[in-house]
């Protein structure tokens, strides 16, 4: 879980907001008003549907393009310091190559087990 700000094509201004990164999907959260132990999951994107990359006027902002249904959506999300906009890049990047390879390897095991089915039923 990292602090960070985001904003959005609906969101004009940044907002305080947490960068979780879990199960294959980057989710924004923010703390709750009446209990800050908890969490309000605002906005859910699959790794495999975003294009991340640096903001060449501020290097304390990454730049996010995230598939939601049928359309594209345009995140920035600003760090305090140049080093961890640099680490979360690459910390979203390795998880993004993860994440398609492991949904392929399941994709694979599930046609691997659907012809096994198949030729013990005959």
């Amino acid at each position: 879980m990292y602090d960070c700000k985001m904003k959005n094509n609906s969101i004009k201004n940044y907002q305080n907001s947490k960068l979780i990164i879990y199960q294959n999907h980057l989710i924004f959260a923010n703390t709750e008003a009446s209990n800050p132990i908890y969490f309000l999951i605002k906005y859910k994107y699959a790794l495999r549907h975003i294009e991340i990359q640096f903001d060449k006027s501020d290097p304390r902002v990454l730049n996010l393009i995230a598939k939601e249904r049928n359309n594209y959506i345009d995140l920035s999300i600003l760090f305090d310091e140049i080093n961890k906009c640099s680490t979360m890049k690459k910390l979203i990047d390795e998880n993004r190559k993860s994440s398609k390879n492991t949904e392929y390897l399941l994709f694979d095991s599930y046609f691997d087990s659907m012809l096994m089915k198949m030729t013990y039923q005959k």
